[in-house]
């Protein structure tokens, strides 16, 4: 078994030292005490309760826990997609909080990508034609290269005529991750990215993401419920009723399991 080590859980400012002076790398997302809370009186569910967390630029992220831990919350308010009823969330040093509509919009589309499980493609257009989606939402005209370059990295190039039902799952979710990227965004959030697809493919997808922080430096941060998954990443934050649980680095796909088996325990027994 790997060993590893459990770190404090908190957020670095940009610009500080290490010890010694060497510089600590900048945070690419940051939550500073994030609440959510659905609803309102007794019916009220607190779906994130005063998480602190920071993200560091050109890392990988798995986040984890039991069902209602609060993980896609955590990633719905770290990307933008869902306001916190407390706390602050900035992407890339900018407070969300105080943005418009429009102007989270805007962000979102030149600074963050998106993979979900259910891949999102738009069924009637043509590989191609999704991954360049995004480029015309945006108002600008897509650089077919470009396109055709981003579905050569995920193995696709032969690929850019075919529609979504002409394709199989894994194909799907590798077309989402090129139309994730095309657009060059600092940080890439994945929501259980492999949940609908077979080992092999997978395997596959966990590699690009991967590829996405080694080969290119986005931040990716990736909800999973699957150890093997999580194991790819340079760290697995543990989630439990809302709250940061744990965060471990180094940890195999064997020592995760266990750890959420630890977590799930603990959740049930306290509650």
């Amino acid at each position: 078994m790997t060993i590893h080590r459990t770190e404090r859980v908190g957020t670095v400012p940009a610009g500080a030292a290490r010890a010694g002076g060497a510089p600590v790398p900048a945070e690419a997302v940051t939550l500073r005490d994030v609440r959510r809370v659905h609803g309102t009186g007794e019916g009220a569910v607190t779906a994130l309760d005063g998480v602190t967390l920071g993200f560091t630029a050109g890392s990988f992220t798995a986040v984890m826990g039991p069902s209602g831990s609060g993980k896609s919350t955590l990633l719905h308010c770290a990307a933008g997609l869902e306001r916190p009823t407390g706390g602050t969330v900035l992407v890339a040093g900018t407070d969300l909080g105080p943005l418009g509509e429009h102007e989270l919009t805007l962000l979102r589309r030149e600074r963050i990508g998106f993979v979900f499980q259910s891949f999102n493609l738009v069924s009637s257009l043509t590989a191609e034609q999704n991954v360049a989606l995004p480029l015309r939402l945006a108002g600008r005209r897509p650089d077919r290269a470009a396109v055709r370059a981003a579905l050569a990295e995920v193995g696709l190039a032969d690929r850019a005529g075919h529609r979504p039902a002409e394709l199989s799952g894994g194909q799907q979710q590798r077309v989402a991750i090129a139309r994730a990227l095309v657009t060059g965004p600092e940080v890439l959030f994945a929501d259980e990215p492999t949940g609908a697809l077979d080992t092999a493919s997978s395997r596959e997808v966990l590699a690009l993401l991967r590829g996405a922080v080694d080969r290119h430096g986005r931040t990716v941060v990736m909800v999973t419920h699957d150890p093997v998954a999580a194991a790819v990443a340079d760290r697995v934050v543990f989630l439990a009723d809302g709250r940061v649980a744990d965060v471990a680095h180094g940890l195999d796909a064997s020592a995760i399991a266990v750890r959420t088996t630890r977590t799930t325990r603990t959740t049930r027994t306290e509650g």
